[in-house]
């Protein structure tokens, strides 16, 4: 399952544009091959993958942003030099130049983070259309960093931004406190740099650092979610199977016939309170959680404002009130089972609103 479109296109869109108008000039080489192989690689794995989060995360962690936008800058200069070895003299290759950079500005306009962007793009046009040679237009970017401009102002803070969007829409607090702290870095960054454009080396290394300063909450986190989901698939199955539908239910449902679905039944019976006891010590032992703190935990919580919970208030409700009778030699009344029963029998096991 690949990630969703939208989200993919939101990305790759900008650098789909750069490597078709490469295309339109008959860009060849080993810079144009390098646009090309980065583009074909971004492609890839938003197909391989299905989590964008992930996605995004690969496209930083191999660099893919920083290889497409090198080589284009780089791929854009072959081109022009070789231009100029066609007698086509200074005043082009500066007209070609000026164009590129306008170019750029054109794929920024109306971008959330233009204002950003774009004001370095437009010192380099300006130095690009002061009363300077070619070659001293050149000179003069190499040493003050202009142009870097180019290759880190079109998608680094964007880039960031976005990731703040999607791990707000998405109900990811770690990862969203994460990409602030990230933008945070690059805005300082930017504040010290020439023409606000960060060294893009001194950068990610820093972004590194912040991730992998992240990376034990964000994985604890996400331990304690699957935690306490499994504790509920237990308790709620336990209680289940208990009900005169179990027989015709999937999660017991046996192909070989009524003895092995009957077998499946008894073991959830026998098995799950035992099941639950130790993933229940577990949850204590890892996060000094118990029972009843799952409930007004922060996971908890945002899950289900995520609307990410499965089961519905009246089950959850339910798995609160036989929790004390889901241990070892030990049966639920037919009280609960019956409400069990109308449950399932309504339909109202599950979340309308998720």
């Amino acid at each position: 399952m690949a990630v969703d479109k939208n989200l993919t296109d939101s990305i790759l869109g900008t650098f789909r544009n750069m490597y078709n108008e490469l295309c339109e000039k008959n860009a060849s080489g080993e810079s144009f091959e390098t646009v090309r192989t980065s583009l074909e690689r971004m492609e890839q794995l938003a197909n391989e993958m299905n989590d964008f989060t992930a996605y995004s995360a690969k496209l930083t962690t191999e660099g893919l942003f920083m290889k497409f936008s090198t080589a284009y800058g780089e791929c854009l200069s072959n081109m022009a030099k070789k231009d100029y070895a066609s007698d086509t003299g200074d005043e082009k290759l500066m007209a070609q130049t000026v164009k590129a950079y306008e170019d750029a500005i054109k794929q920024l306009e109306g971008k959330p983070d233009a204002d950003k962007l774009i004001p370095p793009l437009k010192k380099v046009i300006e130095l690009a259309s002061s009363d300077i040679t070619y070659p001293v237009f050149l000179r003069i970017c190499e040493e003050k960093g202009l142009n870097k401009s180019l290759e880190g102002s079109i998608v680094a803070r964007e880039g960031i931004l976005k990731d703040i969007d999607f791990a707000v829409k998405f109900f990811r607090p770690v990862e969203e406190k994460m990409h602030k702290e990230t933008l945070k870095i690059f805005d300082n960054l930017a504040s010290k740099a020439h023409f606000g454009v960060p060294d893009s080396l001194e950068f990610e290394l820093a972004r590194n650092k912040v991730e992998w300063k992240y990376a034990p909450e964000i994985e604890k986190w996400d331990s304690i979610i699957k935690h306490w989901e499994i504790l509920f698939e237990l308790i709620y199955d336990w209680i289940d199977s208990y009900c005169d539908f179990a027989p015709y239910d999937d999660r017991w449902i046996d192909g070989r016939g009524m003895t092995y679905t009957l077998r499946n039944i008894k073991r959830t019976k026998e098995c799950n309170p035992g099941f639950f006891k130790v993933r229940e010590k577990m949850l204590f032992e890892y996060f000094g959680i118990k029972w009843d703190d799952i409930f007004s935990h922060e996971t908890y919580l945002n899950e289900m404002r995520a609307k990410r919970i499965w089961y519905s208030d009246e089950v959850i409700e339910l798995l609160k009130i036989i929790y004390p009778y889901c241990k070892p030699f030990s049966n639920p009344s037919d009280e609960y089972i019956n409400i069990a029963k109308q449950i399932h029998r309504e339909k109202r096991f599950k979340r309308t609103d998720t």
